[in-house]
């Protein structure tokens, strides 16, 4: 299965859950230098429940990065006011958790867990840069943006790196 494959296959997964706007609570995921071939689960319409119960994440993308020759999935939670490092951290684990469940193993996917945010208080910015997703074998961190400027969740991605 090739990646262009791969990714219809999630369309098909997705279905009617692909996310049609890109803000919640007032936080906004702008899409501009993001490949158009992309997949957008809105995690809260694909599953339903009460979020004072789960640990969901707003939604989790997918697209291919066609210079590294992978799929990338991105599981990310906005946030528009009190950020919390350990309820972010489990709310992407849990969106690590659906990039796993939508993909296949033979296919190569590149995890990058992101936070959109209107502002994070010191103490839980520094818990933020120690916080790890599991992820197939790895530990990965956590990058941020900040909340309704272009390219937002496109900055965040180039931080994609092991720290």
């Amino acid at each position: 299965m090739n990646l262009h494959e791969a990714l219809e296959v999630i369309r098909q997964q997705v279905g009617h859950n692909e996310a049609a706007s890109y803000t919640k609570e007032g936080c906004r995921v702008s899409m501009d230098n993001i490949p158009s071939e992309r997949v957008v689960l809105d995690v809260d319409l694909a599953f339903p429940a009460d979020r004072a119960l789960t640990n969901q994440c707003d939604f989790v993308l997918f697209y291919i990065d066609t210079a590294q020759s992978k799929l990338v999935g991105v599981p990310m939670e906005l946030k528009n006011g009190d950020v919390k490092a350990s309820v972010v951290a489990a709310q992407l684990q849990d969106g690590a958790r659906i990039v796993d469940n939508f993909t296949t193993r033979n296919i190569e996917i590149e995890l990058i867990p992101v936070l959109i945010h209107d502002g994070i208080h010191k103490a839980q910015s520094e818990r933020l840069k120690v916080s790890r997703i599991r992820f197939r074998g790895d530990r990965i961190p956590i990058n941020t943006a900040t909340c309704g400027y272009q390219g937002n969740i496109a900055e965040a991605l180039k931080k994609s790196t092991k720290r």
